[in-house]
């Protein structure tokens, strides 16, 4: 695992003209080509949008690329101590235009960016993010390791995506001590959490209802996209109904098994009955 540091070059010669972005973006071209190509569109106007937050962000991007590679190596080891797993794929620590905070690409055995303009500098919020996408790694080395057949996985499906950011929270539960909230938020979100709770039956039953008569990209903006949430005005509550999944899930199979649910062809149909049980016990 090799940790690829762009962000050193953005803060040290940071200049806060459109120019001076378009050509920090060509000289690290190839840590920007998953970035752009999925996470971050309209570029031109983002890019505008962005001088005066980065020149506000020049400090806490120093700090938190000072920390980034420590805590990066140290939840890593955890990781594979804890489930006899290696990472060897690349990390990117980047300066995107206020898109995706963090991701891994889009490789079965998955290289991973974090977008520090994005991101807050407390120790603990970069744990978690940290956590929750070398849980998504692991997820993909622990499949692999238990001869998963990819071709099978449909990476359109917001089941997948469910199961995806379900173990990829439940793993960062696994490795660093926080509140519930921070675990989705990345930051303090508790009105955010509290609202999941209380409501837990109707997000369940509309997300289960969105899924059953939108297509798959209707269902990601209002169920995963930060931008997303206009049905009841909190973003992202996928990633709740998804670690509660999980959870409800474990009581049922072995963490292994559960992590691995997407080896069985009929995955999505085991997902879809296991979340209208729940609903029904909600009520």
């Amino acid at each position: 695992m090799f940790i690829h540091d762009t962000v050193a070059d953005f803060t040290n010669n940071y200049v806060p003209i459109i120019d001076y972005l378009k050509n920090y973006y060509k000289k690290h071209a190839s840590h920007f080509e998953e970035y752009f190509r999925f996470h971050c569109h309209n570029v031109d106007e983002k890019m505008k949008m962005a001088i005066p937050k980065h020149q506000e962000k020049i400090s806490a991007l120093i700090e938190i690329k000072d920390k980034m590679p420590k805590l990066i190596r140290d939840i890593a080891r955890d990781y594979e101590q804890m489930y006899d797993i290696t990472f060897t794929k690349d990390v990117h620590l980047i300066v995107g235009l206020y898109g995706s905070n963090a991701f891994t690409y889009r490789q079965f055995i998955p290289e991973i960016a974090f977008c520090l303009e994005k991101l807050s500098p407390l120790d603990r919020h970069l744990q978690i993010i940290i956590a929750h996408e070398f849980g998504h790694a692991s997820h993909h080395l622990l499949s692999e390791k238990r001869g998963i057949n990819w071709a099978m996985v449909d990476w359109e499906s917001p089941f997948t995506w469910l199961l995806q950011e379900g173990i990829a929270t439940h793993f960062s539960t696994k490795v660093v001590s926080a509140r519930k909230d921070e675990y989705f938020a990345f930051e303090e979100d508790l009105e955010w959490l509290t609202f999941a709770s209380n409501n837990k039956q109707i997000i369940m039953e509309e997300f289960l209802s969105d899924v059953t008569s939108l297509d798959a990209r209707a269902v990601f903006l209002e169920w995963f996209s930060i931008n997303g949430g206009k049905r009841f005005g909190f973003n992202r509550l996928a990633y709740f109904i998804a670690y509660e999944f999980i959870q409800s899930s474990l009581q049922e199979l072995t963490e292994l098994d559960v992590i691995t649910l997407w080896r069985d062809v009929n995955y999505q149909d085991v997902i879809y009955q296991q979340l209208t049980g729940m609903a029904k016990k909600n009520v």
